[in-house]
């Protein structure tokens, strides 16, 4: 899967993030598959789906292989560079100088795995010179 070099104009819609998201790590799936993935997350048609795909598939987000009648569609683009370029368009629309408060509020909202604690701390340390960050 390519790390992808996403520019403004190939962001993810909602929907779309939804979709990516029944790809990353299942993949490749042909349409029915992602649908089942999905379940009742969302209320679409199956045309509504293809339409998802074939936009994904445009933005160059997703790819396909196809085998007989069947197309396989695997995810090009890994979900660290969406999520990425997502903190980049937040931060953008923020001004650019409001990180810190971003990071915060997110982990208010969510919280923090064990896991997370441990990353967040070996990045606190590498920014203070403390250590090497493996986040």
């Amino acid at each position: 899967m390519a790390n992808g070099n996403i520019g403004k104009k190939n962001t993810l819609t909602t929907p779309e993030w939804i979709v990516m998201s029944a790809l990353w790590g299942r993949e490749p799936q042909v349409l029915g598959e992602i649908i089942e993935t999905i379940g009742d997350r969302v209320d679409w048609s199956y045309t509504t789906y293809a339409s998802y795909m074939k936009i994904l598939s445009d933005k160059g987000f997703v790819g396909f292989t196809t085998r007989g009648r069947m197309k396989f569609y695997y995810a090009a683009v890994d979900k660290e560079t969406c999520i990425a370029s997502e903190g980049e368009s937040i931060l953008e629309k923020l001004g650019g100088s409001d990180a810190e408060e971003l990071m915060l509020c997110m982990i208010k909202k969510t919280g923090l795995s064990k896991e997370g604690q441990e990353r967040m701390k070996a990045l606190i340390d590498s920014l203070s010179g403390k250590g090497d960050a493996k986040v």
